[in-house]
């Protein structure tokens, strides 16, 4: 079993930990499975739901680690910048400035209520799209680091979703209370904000396990996501209404499942209310089935990355 001290080599801040050290972390060590196979016996397949408890199960001999990395990511995103921090702030605020501007005009409505209106869709887009874009290229990315010890292969996708979830976190109170500073008044359904956000973590690592595996294999999957991403921001009810559209069409967007993420923070932020069963029910569903795809994607490609990278 790896010791504490271990442990906590891997969270070394900002420096490569020594590969002498690193291979002390071999998964017989850690009481994992062992991917030796005994002579004239083939393992017994794993079940999914053993392999899904397994893979969880690792990440907690490397908790120290993937917080240092965390915080590294952080850090090196506002290196040697004046405002650090202050930009995940900054950057959606003066995106929202921008887009209010043209687009309180174009559909004549107050600027103080759009913008509140915007940036309720606005955060939660940029959370789950730049996870998913950047999280793409987290295990090819990592593949020096994977070559020299054994990590668990969603430890990567992890700590892309994570880091943007703490900025996401960080931007979304800072504009809460910005927005209260121009009328928006507090509810008990921001109480609920949380619960909303765990849910759509999972939603979002999900695809991004699911597309980080499969862009070991083709590349150029990084490139196309970008674009549909790009795409999809507008046929998600972000700078427009759900109830601009005629009525034969609404459900075309509504199929899209983007789009009822978008509708949980607007109605615990802007509308201050709770969302109704149904749209939590949907977002739960559809997190559900990206993990499982995701965790699915990864049981049946594991053995095979460390040779396609």
């Amino acid at each position: 079993m790896a010791t504490l001290e271990q442990d906590k080599a891997l969270s070394t801040d900002g420096v490569m930990p020594d590969v002498a050290m690193l291979d002390a972390f071999q998964p017989d060590e850690l009481g994992l499975p062992s991917a030796t196979i005994i002579a004239g016996k083939k393992a017994a397949p794993v079940s999914f739901p053993r392999y899904v408890f397994s893979k969880v199960n690792e990440l907690r001999f490397i908790k120290f680690a993937f917080v240092s990395f965390v915080t590294n990511n952080l850090r090196r995103r506002y290196q040697r910048s004046v405002l650090g921090f202050a930009w995940s702030m900054l950057n959606p605020l003066l995106m929202m400035v921008v887009l209010t501007t043209i687009f309180s005009l174009l559909f004549h409505r107050d600027p103080k209520t759009y913008g509140m209106y915007m940036f309720t869709g606005l955060l939660p887009w940029q959370f789950i799209s730049e996870s998913i874009a950047i999280g793409c290229m987290s295990i090819t990315n990592a593949e020096a680091f994977m070559k020299k010890v054994y990590v668990p292969k969603l430890f990567f996708p992890l700590v892309t979703c994570s880091t943007e979830c703490v900025n996401f976190v960080l931007a979304l109170t800072s504009m809460i209370l910005l927005a209260m500073c121009v009328g928006l008044k507090p509810t008990f359904a921001l109480l609920v904000l949380p619960a909303a956000i765990a849910v759509t973590f999972l939603f979002t690592f999900g695809i991004t396990l699911c597309l980080s595996v499969g862009t070991v294999y083709f590349r150029d999957l990084t490139h196309i996501v970008k674009v549909v991403l790009q795409s999809f921001f507008y046929f998600i009810p972000i700078i427009w209404p759900l109830n601009a559209l005629p009525e034969k069409y609404a459900h075309i967007f509504l199929s899209n499942p983007f789009t009822h993420f978008i509708l949980l923070y607007r109605s615990l932020i802007f509308d201050g209310q709770l969302p109704p069963a149904q749209e939590w029910g949907w977002c739960i569903m559809y997190a559900t089935l990206t993990l499982t795809a995701g965790f699915w994607v990864l049981q049946k490609k594991e053995k095979d990355i460390i040779f396609r990278l």
